[in-house]
């Protein structure tokens, strides 16, 4: 097959990684594939040698030239199947498909449920495709609901979980003590991750007489969410107890040298990070937005917290009761099987799925 991926993630993210790994997957069981992405985008550094790579930055939902450019793109590499996986390229994407008679698939993996007239008018959008993947059950439920989807149309197929095992605790690096509590906050920087409210989290405990540091991991988003959360930093006095990273690709070294992970995000999908952490044997403190009930046993769901509503004093409550509970957790930790999140089992489900309705 000819294969075409849209993304649209400016830096990474958990779509841009789930491209990467569909893209060299489908590169190694012998299919040509071309991605379309943002020219800020990391994927253009990582696939660089693998696939053929267009950067397209469309500036509106129906961006005419960026419409002009993915014509060129399908028609050039005689594209058959396209499979788009961000939201700034779903009315593109599909429209362009419909017009060339080209297969179109939608890859969902946040639920962000529409309402009223964007309801009505997204039910066309998801009518058009040919198929339409959800990364968890929870999303394919919302999404057969809200676009009166058939179940045949759309199918569940989980991100794949790539886990480095060779792990190193850096909390020298960074002149934390061993016997501090470090918490992690691993995502873009930007308001739905909720980094703010876990920096507000690391304040009240160490008003409380906790000895706290937080890494804030990943690259920002969103400039003036950042320098809110820079300015709160710095007028509390906290620039030495909250540590930004930047973006970083060894997110292992900092799940294993945390105590505790948070998950302060309004809206999540599977998120890697939770799945990375129990593989790692860390607690994680989280909203109830993420989805990963569905591919973890009882014996791992125990080393999640769920934060019932989300605001501060909650995950205040919430990760009190995880650090007197840290020696728990440590005698508790066990491996969990990759299976259901493999890699090879999500290249050859999206593959399938595309066979499934092509012919």
């Amino acid at each position: 097959m000819n294969l075409l991926l849209l993304d649209a993630a400016k830096y990474w993210s958990g779509g841009a990684e789930r491209v990467y790994l569909c893209a060299k997957g489908f590169k190694q069981k012998g299919h040509n594939v071309v991605v379309i992405c943002l020219p800020t985008s990391r994927l253009n550094l990582l696939l660089k040698n693998e696939v053929i790579i267009y950067n397209i930055h469309p500036v509106s939902d129906l961006d005419i030239f960026a419409a002009i450019k993915i014509v060129y793109v399908l028609l050039k590499h005689k594209i058959g199947v396209i499979d788009v996986h961000s939201p700034k390229f779903y009315w593109l994407g599909v429209f362009i498909s419909k017009i060339l008679n080209k297969k179109v698939f939608i890859t969902r993996n946040v639920e962000y449920r529409k309402k009223g007239i964007k309801k009505i008018i997204n039910r066309f959008l998801y009518n058009f495709c040919n198929g339409v993947i959800a990364v968890s059950e929870k999303i394919k439920k919302d999404l057969m609901e809200d676009f009166k989807l058939k179940e045949g149309k759309i199918k569940v197929i989980y991100d794949a979980v790539n886990i480095n095992p060779q792990v190193k605790n850096i909390r020298n690096n960074y002149n934390i003590p061993q016997d501090a509590i470090v918490f992690s906050i691993i995502g873009r920087i930007e308001e739905n991750k909720g980094q703010h409210i876990a920096v507000e989290v690391v304040k009240k405990l160490l008003d409380k007489g906790y000895n706290t540091y937080l890494f804030v991991v990943g690259q920002a988003e969103s400039q003036s969410y950042y320098k809110n959360l820079v300015d709160y930093v710095k007028k509390n006095q906290l620039v030495e107890k909250v540590i930004f990273t930047g973006f970083v690709s060894n997110i292992e070294d900092f799940i294993f040298s945390s105590d505790i992970v948070l998950c302060c995000s309004k809206y999540e999908g599977m998120s890697k990070v939770i799945l990375i952490s129990i593989m790692i044997g860390k607690p994680v403190v989280t909203t109830e937005a993420v989805k990963v009930s569905e591919v973890l046993g009882k014996e791992h769901l125990k080393f999640i917290k769920f934060v019932p509503v989300r605001n501060v004093q909650n995950f205040v409550n919430s990760t009190e009761e995880v650090i007197k509970n840290l020696s728990f957790y440590k005698k508790e930790s066990q491996n969990f099987s990759l299976q259901k999140v493999s890699y090879e089992k999500m290249v050859d489900e999206y593959l399938n799925f595309y066979y499934e309705k092509n012919y």
